[in-house]
């Protein structure tokens, strides 16, 4: 399930947002939950969250020194998840104020829309709509090494394809395998994005990258890659599909 958020300030006055924000978001949606579920278990989980969110969608806006600038005040916002039952307590928590507030800037709910599923076949062309990260950490002499990957590399592919298969497997109890979905690109689209973020109270720096991808196999797997999102902090703000449209 998906939903649309669309946001404006007071008046449609211009506000001003640093590039890297998603942190920012996560923080707000962690507290639309808390509203309506104080006690829920995704607040303690280590494990996978089981949603994604997109990029802020601005109406018009120009790019500054120090980050984006709403020209109107509108923006708007897609959150998605495999979970039903947490994505209408994220849209109850919205509800609950009718407002949010981002670094400060209150912005008022002016619309929510269910967004209609695609109909899910075996292959698929997907665009991110937020990076995606593929951080991947191994020992070198005794030694942590963690670092991102790029579309580029051999690994990232197989990479990104074992995370999708773990989150699926876990969700749903299963024990689906690598032959059930191929993930590919043509590098045709691909654009490096530097980011950085908060994660408790230590500041992270990772590559990710928007991206053309096609996901091939079994239609359960791609929906779900859809709905949850491709490889690493989804719930952080990264990895979220949409569909490309042809004519």
């Amino acid at each position: 399930m998906r939903f649309k958020i669309e946001f404006e300030t007071e008046n449609e006055e211009s506000f001003l947002i640093p590039y890297n924000y998603a942190h920012i978001v996560a923080s707000v949606i962690y507290q639309s939950i808390s509203k309506i579920d104080p006690d829920s278990e995704i607040h303690s989980s280590t494990s996978f969250k089981f949603f994604t969110f997109s990029q802020l969608r601005f109406n018009k806006f120009k790019t500054v020194d120090k980050g984006i600038l709403s020209k109107d005040g509108k923006v708007s916002l897609q959150i998605s998840s495999p979970n039903n039952e947490l994505l209408k307590k994220i849209m109850q928590g919205f509800l609950k104020d009718s407002h949010i507030e981002i670094l400060n800037i209150k912005l008022k709910i002016t619309n929510i829309t269910m967004i209609k599923e695609p109909i899910f076949q075996e292959k698929m062309e997907f665009k991110t709509i937020s990076p995606i990260i593929a951080n991947t950490r191994t020992l070198i002499d005794g030694k942590k090494k963690e670092w991102d990957l790029s579309p580029s590399d051999p690994e990232f592919y197989p990479f990104i394809t074992r995370n999708l298969l773990k989150k699926y497997n876990e969700y749903y109890n299963t024990d689906y395998d690598e032959d059930l979905i191929k993930i590919s690109s043509n590098l045709r689209f691909v654009k490096r994005k530097r980011i950085s973020m908060k994660a408790n109270e230590a500041k992270q720096h990772h590559v990710g990258y928007l991206m053309n991808i096609t996901l091939e196999g079994h239609p359960n797997l791609i929906k779900f890659a859809y709905d949850c999102g491709l490889s690493n902090k989804n719930s952080m703000g990264f990895g979220m599909l949409e569909p490309v449209k042809r004519n």
